[in-house]
């Protein structure tokens, strides 16, 4: 399908029609019912394709799914993103996975307790989520990037591997949002989710304003903070 159409679009087409194939309402009804969003979704994203196009689809996702059983928390989406859609463009070069994993240990220890919370507000394709998954997969997850694509990414891979979170399209440092699914939660499935349902998003902070007139200058110096 490449060559008919451009890979970046039907790459972020299959993430699409993933994300909305798995809509919990999906699974848990057996396909006897259906959320009106996601299947109007679904039915925009594929209008564009032949009826052998959409079987590929089933195909590759089938392929991921099945990647899990031999390669548990693997992120081979965000290998073919790299290889095959951005060449590394704009920085999109993931941290290998035998660094996210020592990046985990080191960051979280020897984590014992089970229900916490881990967040990383750029995610890219969740790639650090799934090798702390991996270490330590009774927790709750937490992902944010500006990139749709790689929030999408993130997304499947949650669901895919069984891990309990929230993945968010937003800016972490604007707080701007524009999407983001609850995977797992409660039950087996994604919901797509609004700002007021996430657990990452919060209003940005408002810029303070200093009246100059009336700001007085330190009495003493300023001491400069040193770690030596």
């Amino acid at each position: 399908m490449g060559r008919t159409y451009e890979l970046a679009k039907v790459f972020n087409d299959l993430l699409t029609i993933g994300i909305c194939s798995y809509n919990r309402t999906n699974i848990q009804s057996r396909l006897q019912k259906k959320d009106e969003a996601s299947e109007a979704l679904y039915m925009e994203t594929i209008k564009r394709y032949e009826h052998n196009d959409l079987k590929a689809f089933g195909a590759a996702l089938g392929i991921l799914k099945l990647n899990v059983w031999d390669n548990p928390y693997s992120d081979i989406l965000g290998d073919f993103y790299m290889d095959y859609i951005t060449n590394g463009q704009n920085g999109q070069y993931f941290t290998p996975a035998p660094v996210c994993e020592v990046m985990a240990k080191l960051q979280l220890g020897n984590l014992e307790d089970e229900g916490n919370r881990i967040l990383d507000p750029a995610c890219g394709s969740g790639r650090m989520l799934l090798s702390t998954a991996k270490l330590y997969y009774r927790n709750y997850f937490f992902g944010a990037d500006n990139n749709n694509t790689c929030a999408k990414m993130a997304t499947l891979n949650f669901f895919f591997n069984g891990l309990q979170g929230e993945i968010a399209w937003m800016n972490s440092l604007s707080m701007e949002w524009y999407g983001g699914w609850h995977i797992n939660r409660n039950d087996l499935g994604i919901v797509p989710i609004e700002k007021e349902q996430s657990e990452i998003w919060s209003e940005a902070p408002k810029a303070v304003k200093f009246d100059k007139k009336t700001t007085k200058r330190a009495s003493q110096p300023v001491e400069q903070l040193s770690l030596f």
